[in-house]
C-alpha cells in the first residue's frame, strides 16, 4: 500500500486535527498542505478533488478521500496495526458516538460559539466577536456538556482502558477550549478535569498541542 499520503486543512480546524492526530497515533507520515476554505487563493487541486469544498481532503496515492469520519475510517482499515476503534462491538459504537457528540454538539459550542467568536472573529475575520455567542456557550452549552462527559467517564478514557476515536475528538476539542483560555473546573467537574489532563498529556495530544500553540501564537502576534 502506498506510503504517499497528503493532508488538505488548516491544522487548528477540529476536523483536520481529528485526522492529524489519527495520523500520529499510527505513527504515519504525509505531507501537510495549509488550505483554508474562506481564504482568497485555494489551491485547484483541492478544488477539483473536494466535493463540497469543505476541509479535510486526504489523498493516498493518486486517490482522494473526503470528510474527517469518512477519512479516519480509511486510516483504521489501511493501517490496523495501532487500532483506534475496540473490537468489542459495543465498545466500538461507544466510541463512534463520542465522536460524533464531540464532532456535532462540541464543535457547535466550542468551536462555532466560543473559539470563533473569541479568537478568529478579531485576529483573522477582523471583526467585533458575538458576545451573545460567547456567553451562550459559557453559559449554557459548555456546562451541558462537561455535566454529561462527567456522568460517563467511568475509566481513564471514555471508553475501556486505552485510546480510541472517542478520546480523538473529544480531546482535541478541549484543546479548542484551552486555547480560549477556558479551564474546566475541577471542583466543579473532577472525572473531565483529570480526563482532559490525563489525554493530553499523551505524546500523540503533547506534540500536536505544541505545534498548533505556536500557530496560534503567530496568528495572533
Amino acid at each position: 500500500m502506498s506510503q504517499d499520503l497528503t493532508l488538505f486543512g488548516a491544522p487548528i480546524s477540529p476536523f483536520v486535527r481529528k485526522v492529524r492526530l489519527v495520523l500520529a497515533y499510527k505513527g504515519l507520515s504525509y505531507e501537510q498542505i495549509n488550505v483554508l476554505p474562506f481564504a482568497a487563493e485555494i489551491p485547484t487541486e483541492f478544488k477539483d478533488n473536494s466535493p463540497l469544498g469543505k476541509i479535510p481532503l486526504f489523498k493516498t496515492g493518486e486517490d482522494y478521500i473526503s470528510d474527517s469520519e469518512v477519512i479516519c475510517a480509511y486510516l483504521e482499515k489501511a493501517f490496523p496495526e495501532k487500532p483506534l476503534l475496540p473490537k468489542e462491538p459495543l465498545d466500538a459504537a461507544r466510541a463512534l458516538w463520542f465522536s460524533q457528540y464531540a464532532s456535532s454538539v462540541m464543535v457547535t459550542a466550542i468551536g462555532a460559539h466560543l473559539f470563533a467568536e473569541r479568537v478568529l472573529a478579531p485576529f483573522v475575520f477582523k471583526r467585533d466577536p458575538i458576545e451573545s455567542d460567547i456567553k451562550l456557550a459559557l453559559e449554557t452549552e459548555i456546562p451541558a456538556i462537561l455535566n454529561y462527559l462527567e456522568s460517563q467517564l467511568q475509566s481513564d478514557f471514555l471508553v475501556g482502558n486505552a485510546l480510541t476515536f472517542a478520546d480523538i475528538m473529544v480531546g482535541g476539542m478541549f484543546m479548542t477550549l484551552h486555547y480560549c483560555n477556558e479551564q474546566v473546573d475541577k471542583t466543579l467537574y473532577p472525572k473531565v478535569s483529570a480526563y482532559v489532563e490525563r489525554v493530553h498529556n499523551e505524546p500523540v495530544f503533547a506534540n500536536i498541542i505544541k505545534e498548533e500553540k505556536a500557530m496560534l501564537n503567530a496568528m495572533i502576534a
